[in-house]
């Protein structure tokens, strides 16, 4: 009896540490998909491609688009605290037309097509994510709130 409690805690225990978060994700893009992403986004030279992604507002359980002004210096303030040397850093809004104010198409843009909602967060019923991509297409994706340690994290699995 003992010895089969012990096989089991050991069985969920090394389960439940195997198993993959269920809101991050590891893919590849086609070249196609690659290409469209560095000439609709301007990533050009940089090695990583961090694309902050806002959820369409039927998605989120709060009003996502509201004060997008106040939104960006708290964006700021974040990714001041990071080593961003050859990372490009953009945001990219689902609903274009809610946040047309702050899209510049240098570093906020509106989400072309529907190919960040298309390709990782579709399903999802949140307000945020990030999606991060190196050169060969390889990208990893956190969906829902993320911390720096997340973005970290998600870096160094692609360089």
């Amino acid at each position: 009896m003992k010895r089969t409690i012990i096989l089991l805690i050991l069985s969920v225990g090394f389960l439940s540490f195997n198993e993959n978060h269920k809101n991050s994700t590891n893919k590849k893009l086609t070249e196609v998909e690659l290409s469209f992403i560095k000439e609709n986004y301007n990533w050009k030279a940089e090695g990583l491609l961090i694309v902050n992604f806002r959820q369409p507002k039927s998605s989120c359980h709060y009003d996502n688009y509201k004060n997008l002004k106040n939104s960006l210096k708290w964006w700021s303030e974040f990714y001041s605290k990071m080593d961003l040397e050859n990372i490009r850093n953009i945001y990219v809004y689902s609903e274009g037309l809610k946040a047309k104010k702050i899209i510049d198409s240098e570093n906020h843009f509106t989400d072309t097509n529907d190919f960040f909602l298309n390709l990782a967060f579709s399903k999802d019923k949140t307000c945020y994510g990030v999606i991060i991509v190196n050169e060969k297409g390889e990208f990893r994706t956190k969906v829902g709130e993320y911390i720096n340690k997340d973005i970290e994290e998600l870096i160094s699995q692609l360089e």
